[in-house]
């Protein structure tokens, strides 16, 4: 089994990763995904999330029977998506730089259909925003920064698992801290 670093960094499993994060509650069928995942075809779709599967990134919560065939629901292992303290050491310089790379990759994707939309839906509009801030700070006051943008991001991530519906939108914030070394 490959670690947990070298399953999540490639594209097509973030993509897996986005698509689940979205459909928490009800998981979705790999047909499913491959409707919200455009451009990934279907076997390649099967071979990454049996890789997902067997890493325990990916589990099922449910099966339906449709004719003689069983879906599969899956759903993402969210403990197991997350690159813990501890695996983020081991991880050598080559593979951090090569997971921020598909990171900063997602995010232009994102940003890339995000536009795209708009022009299909004619909307001149550019809600997007982005900035990028150095801070001259002292090591205590940057944790006690990072605590508190913890806190504020989990406060309306939970706040989402519970009050969002389907037709709520989709916001995606990204940040990147980079510490002075």
């Amino acid at each position: 089994m490959k670690n947990k670093v070298e399953v999540l960094m490639h594209p097509v499993r973030m993509k897996i990763c986005q698509a689940l994060m979205r459909n928490k509650e009800n998981g979705l069928t790999p047909l499913e995904m491959v409707e919200v995942i455009e451009d990934v075809p279907r076997a390649t779709l099967y071979r990454h999330i049996q890789v997902m599967v067997d890493s325990g990134i990916l589990r099922v919560i449910k099966e339906k029977k449709v004719k003689s065939v069983s879906e599969k629901y899956y759903a993402l292992n969210e403990e197991e998506a997350l690159l813990n303290g501890e695996e983020w050491k081991k991880a050598t310089g080559k593979e951090k730089l090569n997971y921020v790379s598909y990171y900063q990759v997602l995010l232009m994707t994102q940003y890339q259909n995000y536009l795209k939309k708009l022009e299909e839906q004619n909307i001149l509009e550019d809600g997007a925003t982005f900035s990028l801030v150095e801070l001259k700070i002292e090591e205590e006051n940057f944790i006690n920064f990072q605590n508190e943008l913890n806190t504020l991001m989990n406060k309306y991530y939970d706040m989402a698992l519970n009050k969002s519906t389907k037709d709520t939108p989709v916001r995606t914030i990204a940040l990147t801290i980079i510490p002075d070394a």
